[in-house]
């Protein structure tokens, strides 16, 4: 689809091209073509002058145009602008084919983009449905089905029911992020969205005794404070889920002349060097994070958290070894 739709491009941007090339060689033959015969026209005139200049008294000679020379000059002419158009076809088809290329590359991105987020979506849904789907049907033909193995029965379907509701909830997320406008700037106080974010995610710490040690800065950040606490919120989430019992996280603030620089360190699991490239891609999760730690989830919150950055205009980075922990360093602009 996308070749056909090159070289149709490309035959429109060469056809432009040689339509206004066309044009100024026409305009350079007429316009050379009356030069050359008003040339000739005042080289004969010239030399008429010179000649009564010099003999005066014989009559002027019948001094014709040399129509010979001005068929043979402007056959010239006409040959050269041919030839000099056969180059500026050439050139402009490769140059043509080339910007087509470029023109069409990032509409063949989102368009395969697009496919493979649908499939990845199709594949992470069907899974929770197809297991809602078997444990209804068996269910609903087992006659001696009591009324515990019933509430367990619903138990388990609002279970399966929320991991559905949790993948729709972040697959309309990913799309919210498409421009900068749609966020809700506004300056905020660095220290209290630290504390905030560490306060409701503490709770979670708790649960395997990991202490968060943050270390605040004063000064304010131009955010859409909702979005930043839900990054800080994933990454702090992401650090607990990888990290073992009785550990430690740290969250750090620092401040540059251009950026707040954030930094959410953990001693946990760590990401493998095949891994990292590809861990904020959608649906990603690595091998280890499944086998070792049991963690649920559809690879999803890592995603979100590079979109919530870059709408910032900022940068989410990550450094980490495996069984060495990792580092997630966020980059935000001070005015944005």
């Amino acid at each position: 689809m996308f070749k056909q739709a090159r070289l149709k491009l490309t035959g429109w941007y060469l056809l432009i091209i040689m339509v206004i090339s066309f044009s100024f060689s026409a305009l350079i033959y007429q316009i050379s073509s009356m030069e050359i015969i008003h040339f000739a026209e005042s080289q004969r005139i010239r030399i008429e002058r010179r000649i009564n200049s010099s003999y005066p008294n014989l009559p002027p000679p019948p001094m014709l145009v040399d129509t010979d020379l001005i068929i043979e000059s402007q056959q010239r002419l006409l040959t050269n602008l041919t030839v000099i158009n056969f180059f500026i076809l050439l050139i402009s088809g490769t140059l043509s084919y080339f910007l087509a290329g470029r023109t069409l590359r990032p509409i063949q991105k989102m368009t395969e983009d697009q496919k493979q987020f649908i499939s990845d979506a199709s594949h992470e849904l069907r899974t929770p449905i197809t297991a809602l789907k078997a444990m209804l049907e068996v269910s609903l033909r087992d006659p001696k089905l009591s009324l515990d193995e019933s509430k367990k029965v619903l138990t388990d379907a609002i279970y399966s029911t929320n991991q559905l509701k949790t993948l729709s909830d972040s697959l309309l997320e990913l799309n919210q992020f498409n421009n900068k406008s749609a966020l809700n700037l506004n300056p905020f106080s660095i220290k209290n969205l630290m504390s905030e974010s560490v306060k409701k995610i503490k709770p979670k710490a708790d649960k395997k005794q990991i202490v968060i040690k943050y270390n605040p800065i004063n000064g304010q950040i131009n955010i859409d404070i909702q979005k930043i606490e839900e990054l800080f919120l994933i990454l702090l989430d992401n650090a607990i889920k990888y990290s073992s019992k009785s550990s430690q996280i740290k969250f750090i603030a620092l401040k540059t002349r251009k950026n707040i620089i954030f930094k959410i360190i953990d001693h946990g699991i760590g990401i493998s060097q095949k891994d990292l490239p590809h861990i904020f891609d959608r649906f990603y999760r690595a091998d280890n994070a499944r086998t070792k730690n049991g963690a649920q989830g559809y690879g999803l919150g890592l995603s979100i958290a590079k979109k919530i950055v870059e709408s910032h205009g900022g940068k989410l980075e990550v450094d980490s070894k495996l069984n060495n922990g990792a580092t997630f360093v966020i980059y935000l602009p001070r005015f944005s």
